[in-house]
């Protein structure tokens, strides 16, 4: 698994309290600036936050990616992001982790910093 160090938000420097903003950009391949205001207009009618667990669901939800379960091995231990892409080299998509999420594509974690040691939560695929 490659790691790509990406980082989409226009203020370089800002690597933290956006990553939803930032994976979801990064696997629709739109810019940092509608993705948050389109998060932002649907928080405004839902009365949530653009950062929010069930907001980012249904945003994604809306974009056609669905929502899969917590992925387990055989023996009922949870993945790493490592573990789940080299077994799904081809994986397109969003996966949670534990107060993160990240983007994957074709093998490689795209994402401001390493977290393929972390235990997968739920994913999103394209």
């Amino acid at each position: 698994m490659k790691i790509k160090y990406y980082n989409a938000n226009p203020k370089k420097w800002k690597r933290e309290g956006d990553c939803v903003v930032r994976a979801i950009c990064t696997v629709l391949n739109q810019s940092w600036e509608l993705t948050y205001m389109e998060l932002c207009e649907l928080g405004l009618k839902k009365c949530m936050m653009p950062n929010s667990k069930l907001l980012y669901e249904a945003y994604l939800k809306s974009k056609g990616l669905e929502k899969q379960k917590m992925p387990r091995k055989e023996n009922g231990k949870r993945y790493t992001i490592r573990e789940f892409v080299e077994e799904r080299p081809d994986f397109i998509g969003i996966i949670s982790v534990a107060g993160h999420l990240t983007c994957v594509a074709n093998g490689s974690l795209i994402d401001t910093w390493d977290c393929s040691g972390k235990s997968i939560c739920n994913y999103w695929e394209v």
